[in-house]
């Protein structure tokens, strides 16, 4: 014995002198053996006590015990190199097995009775291999096709992607995580192509608009249907937490939606959270830590450059007493104007100024995100149960959101053939700040960077100056208060309340027969309170100096039941089919109470004792609705090679009148798997190559309630010196005759997977018309009101998804995965008002900007003016006064005097042809145009993989090309504006018509030139004289910028801890990983940020309305498995 444990000894030292791969296995070795030399060193005086002992025991046991286990070993390898940490276990009975080893090795103990082993890796098929009388294996894994039996939600169902005939996208779990972010909208951006994602603002808790395909509606929603674990949910992207969820499939086409019938047309998101599996109770946490900064500053005028602008937006006002009162100089001197500039230069050239962007926007924002997830159970019952908490401080003081959540979920076989799931989810939800900015952004742009010679830099961060520089003349309605002071000063807090309860029966009837019963319900509570305690200048108009705000409620609950009866056979085993009959009934109602309070007294409670101010505003409602549904499908595969589907379904609506509650939605689709054919076997690359072919109609329910019926509100009259309530119809007159919003699409796709499905193709063309839409329109007033809504429009929206996911390179210790998307989306109006004469109407957005939709043309159009340079020197004509005359053919404002054109003035492109009386060219209002489209070209993500052992590295980019933004920031932002306030760096660059060295406006063509030569360069701004006030609220297509944009949207960098380390602390697995979140924009865009949207509507897309910045942000994180 000693004999043979030295020589194992010494071959253990010789393989570690021999082997450095493998030094760390041989040192373990050599450590053990010497161990066991040790112990026997000890036992060997007592060995002889017992060795009777041993030798009775050895007689009295049977000697079949010896023959109860043999050893196996053996050897995995794929066909590259081994493979690493394969499951090898035996058959039907997991609890015996083991895996293979950093030499993809394994040694395992089975019983003799055990006939064959069953060899699993991720990525490959599953290899079973008869154990006979060997014990030594070579297995070879063969690479499976992963995509294609990945599992698809499809609406009722589940179903293979191989077996897949409609249009449909999965993101994982797995690549949700990959982004550490507050909500999966979030991460799902740039992810699924055909979605778009835009995030309204940087604000914590900001809206995020998304639409499928371009939206199907003009004047109503166009927010996708969100069902999560079958029941329908409001925001679902938001309100699900993404450590909960498994999976989102994101239906596209209306083969697929047709099954959702009216809620269909804008595309279904369907969410499944995780469940608890069976096997030993896990517990996993994942957390992570974000530091978030500004991202980006905008560019403003400094100190030196501030003043200048000031002396000439006084000076060309006359109110010069003004400048010198704040910036001194005596105006009486008889330098003041000739020594103006060098003055501004010698006492501001090095003075520091206020960065209020830093100020406001300075902070460093802290997002925290933990949950832990307790799992487990047995084959008949498992369960999970998830908390969740959400915290993220804004970069700017009193902006923040918080999110607290738990969910619970429980499977539970009563008895064979009949099962129960129940779950709840419990959560609460503040943001504070509103989620967005109000005036705040205009407010902090604007500010004077310094005070000039009457106050300080302190003074102006510590008061509010805005009353002092409206009594100036001049400065009437001055509007930039402090941002800071108006901060404080405002406490705006939402409050949402959520819980869902959902529970389903299925019972098997036949063995192929089950019948699944369903229901749920969800509750919801809203509040918001505002409140401003009357340090602002909206507290001092409201005629409340001691505070005013309001406090709004609103309550909803909703319930849903659905009943399913699901029948699966085969007819000669080749063909299968699968029907699905179902009856669904969803029930919503709601209620709301706001009520706002003014001129409260001093030493008020706020709105925690409202008795103590004055109502300004009450009121109240309630609404319910209710949908009625019946639907089915029919499913048939024959050998895989053949596929269909059929849908059919009907909805009863509450939303509309009698005769025109229920529509009917049918679908049907298709699908040739040309690589199962026999002609496709000697070409054994593919291994997958389909066709689809879809066709269905969807609806959309998302519609205001009533808007069949005329409206009526409250109104008093007085009869005998006394007050009666009356009811008194509005403007709009019913129609009982309004009906569904119906959108019609057709969707062809071609799937590709070859070499080993290492290379995933996905092509689809659609082309989706939705009619029926319903407009406003216009009555004649005869019959006592103004509008009607009525079904008269019609739009299509036509494009080309493609989707590419690869495995580029695949060894022992890397790998490297690329996922890439991009979606073509073109829209077109067909029909407005079906009269055949008005072919288009204007849509505006805050009197800033227009829409123009128009039969013929796309969706997004920007309306306007063409803003066509500055007048130049050489427009005008030097009079022997020493004026100027703006030249003939020169065209102008119409109805303006022509004699007040200055050069430097901003001047537009007539489209018209109006001419004034002498002939010259006139523009106006009835010159404007379609200047731009909000609507993309092409948007798409694009994300790459890299792991090496332990390591892992995510890099992911998104892009959007080819769409307009209007800047509504850089019209608020540039001058001229109002005096004293800061404009953007850009308007160094105007023309100017004052002359340093005089310190006056000159009207001397030659020196104009002289001191302007940028004039005739596109980027010249016009000049600040009083002509150009309407050059910051016109239209214009100044205004519009490219919007087009890729971003390095997160880098992470992951590491795995060797799980022989972690398993010391009873941990089975560790990730930890650092990313960086936004971390460049390429784009020409010069506003914080080209991703905007002020609002959800379709009709006025593409607007930058002052967003809250958006920030960089770097993440440390951690993720756990007990």
């Amino acid at each position: 014995m000693f004999e043979l444990l030295g020589s194992l000894l010494r071959k253990s030292k010789e393989k570690v002198f021999r082997s450095k791969n493998t030094s760390c296995r041989l040192v373990s070795n050599y450590i053990f053996a010497t161990r066991i030399m040790c112990s026997i060193t000890v036992v060997h005086l007592v060995r002889l006590k017992f060795m009777c002992l041993l030798m009775l025991l050895l007689i009295s046991c049977p000697l079949s015990i010896f023959a109860q286990n043999k050893t196996l070993t053996g050897t995995v390898r794929d066909a590259i190199d081994v493979v690493i940490g394969a499951s090898v276990t035996v058959k039907g009975d997991k609890s015996i097995g083991t895996i293979t080893d950093m030499d993809g090795n394994f040694k395992l103990s089975v019983p003799v009775s055990a006939k064959e082993l069953v060899v699993s890796f991720i990525g490959y098929e599953d290899q079973t291999v008869l154990i006979g009388n060997k014990t030594h294996f070579a297995v070879t894994l063969k690479e499976s096709s992963v995509m294609l039996e990945e599992v698809v939600a499809i609406g009722y169902a589940k179903v293979k992607r191989k077996e897949l005939t409609g249009s449909s996208v999965s993101v994982g779990s797995k690549d949700l995580a990959m982004a550490p972010v507050t909500t999966a909208a979030q991460a799902l951006a740039g992810k699924a192509a055909g979605v778009n994602i835009v995030q309204q603002s940087g604000a914590p808790g900001a809206d995020i608009n998304i639409t499928v395909r371009g939206g199907t509606s003009i004047t109503q929603g166009t927010e996708p249907l969100y069902i999560v674990d079958g029941f329908q949910m409001e925001n679902g992207l938001q309100n699900v937490d993404i450590n909960d969820i498994e999976t989102i499939d994101v239906m596209k086409d209306a083969s697929a939606t047709a099954i959702y019938g009216a809620r269909g047309s804008n595309g279904v998101i369907l969410i499944t959270t995780k469940s608890g599996k069976a096997g030993k109770t896990e517990v996993s946490y994942n957390g992570f830590v974000s530091f978030d900064r500004l991202g980006k500053k905008l560019d403003l005028m400094g100190v030196e450059d501030y003043v200048k602008y000031q002396y000439e937006f006084q000076l060309l006002r006359g109110n010069e007493d003004n400048f010198s009162n704040i910036f001194g100089g005596d105006i009486n001197s008889g330098d003041f104007y000739t020594g103006a500039y060098s003055r501004i230069a010698n006492e501001y050239g090095n003075r520091a100024g206020i960065d209020w962007q830093d100020e406001v926007f300075g902070n460093t924002g802290i997002t925290q995100n933990h949950n832990v997830n307790i799992s487990g159970g047995s084959e008949k019952t498992k369960y999970m149960l998830s908390y969740n908490y959400t915290g993220e401080d804004g970069i700017m003081d009193k902006h923040g959101y918080q999110k607290n959540s738990i969910r619970a979920k429980i499977n539970h076989e009563l008895w064979k053939g009949v099962r129960f799931d129940f779950s709840s989810s419990l959560q609460m939800t503040k943001v504070d700040g509103g989620g967005s900015l109000g005036g705040t952004l205009k407010q902090t742009i604007l500010q004077p960077i310094t005070g000039g010679v009457k106050w300080t830099n302190e003074q102006l961060l510590g008061s509010d100056l805005a009353d002092l520089f409206s009594e100036m003349y001049g400065g009437d309605n001055y509007d930039a208060n402090n941002p800071i002071i108006n901060n404080q000063s405002i406490t705006n807090e939402k409050y949402t309340r959520m819980a869902t309860v959902n529970a389903g029966l299925e019972i098997d009837i036949l063995k192929d027969l089950t019948f699944r019963t369903s229901g749920s319900y969800m509750w919801q509570q809203v509040r918001q309170d505002y409140w401003d305690n009357g340090n602002t200048k909206t507290a001092s108009s409201n005629q409340s100096p001691h505070g005013y705000g309001y406090r709004n409620n609103s309550e909803k609950f909703s319930w849903q039941i659905t009943n399913t009866l699901n029948y699966a056979f085969n007819v000669k085993e080749a063909h299968r089919f699968n029907v699905l009959l179902g009856q669904e009934t969803w029930y919503q109602e709601s209620m709301n109470l706001d009520n706002e309070y003014r001129k409260f007294s001093d030493g008020n409670f706020g709105l925690n004792d409202v008795s103590m101010g004055t109502p300004q505003t009450w009121k109240s409602g309630k609404s319910r609705v209710g949908l009625v549904s019946l639907f089915g499908r029919l499913s048939y595969n024959y050998s895989d090679r053949y596929l269909f589907t059929g849908t059919l379904r009907a909805d009863g609506s509450s939303k509309f009148a009698r005769g025109q509650k229920w529509g009917y939605f049918p679908s049907a689709s298709a699908a040739w798997r040309i690589s199962e054919e026999g002609f496709m076997k000697d070409f054994d690359f593919f291994q997958n190559l389909k066709l689809r072919v879809g066709y269905g109609t969807s609806g959309n329910n998302n519609v205001d309630n009533n808007m069949y019926a005329t409206d009526y509100g409250s109104g008093h009259y007085g009869y005998n010196g006394s007050d009666y309530i009356t009811l008194v119809p509005g403007a709009t007159l019913g129609n009982k005759k309004l009906k569904w919003e119906k959108t019609t699409t057709t969707n062809i796709g071609l799937d590709v997977s070859i070499f080993n499905s290492r290379v995933n193709l996905s092509v689809d063309w659609y082309n989706n018309e939705s009619s029926n839409l319903l407009i406003k329109n216009k009555i004649p007033t005869s019959t006592g009101y103004t509008h009607q809504f009525q079904n008269i429009g019609s739009i299509r929206n036509r494009g080309v998804e493609l989707v590419l996911n690869t495995t580029n390179i695949r060894t022992k210790d890397f790998s490297w995965t690329m996922d890439f998307n991009i979606a073509f989306n073109r829209s077109k109006v067909l029909d407005i008002y079906g009269d055949g004469e008005t072919d288009n109407f204007i849509a505006e957005y805050e009197s800033r900007m227009g829409f123009k939709i128009e039969e013929g043309k796309p969706l997004g159009q920007f309306f306007g003016l063409i803003y066509d340079g500055i007048y130049t020197t050489d427009d005008f004509v030097q009079n022997a006064d020493g004026g100027y005359t703006l030249k003939n053919g020169i065209p102008y404002l119409k109805g303006s005097n022509r004699e007040n054109v200055k050069p430097g003035d901003a001047k537009y492109r007539p489209t018209a042809g109006e001419v004034d009386a002498d002939g010259n060219p006139v523009w106006g209002t009835n010159d404007r145009t379609v200047i731009g489209n909000a609507a993309p070209d092409f948007i798409g993500g694009w994300n790459n993989t890299f792991t090496y052992k332990g390591f892992d590295l995510t890099i992911f980019m998104n892009f959007v090309v080819g769409n307009d933004v209007f800047s509504m920031s850089t019209q608020r932002f540039i001058g001229p504006y109002l005096a004293n306030q800061n404009t953007l760096e850009k308007m160094k660059n105007r023309f100017t018509l004052i002359d340093p060295s005089t310190g006056k406006e000159s009207t001397d063509l030659a020196r104009l030139a002289t001191l302007n030569p940028h004039q005739y360069s596109g980027d010249a701004l016009w000049n600040i004289s009083g002509n150009n006030k309407t050059a910051i609220s016109e239209r214009s297509s100044y205004y519009l910028e490219d919007g087009s944009y890729l971003r390095l949207n997160t880098i992470t960098l992951g590491y795995t801890l060797p799980k022989k380390l972690v398993q010391r602390a009873k941990i089975s697995n560790a990730r930890v990983y650092c990313t960086l979140n936004n971390i460049h924009t390429f784009t020409g865009y010069t506003g914080y940020d080209p991703e905007v949207s002020a609002s959800s509507s379709a009709l006025t897309p593409g607007i930058d309305n002052s967003s809250y910045p958006r920030s960089k942000s770097w993440v440390v994180g951690v993720n756990l498995t007990f």
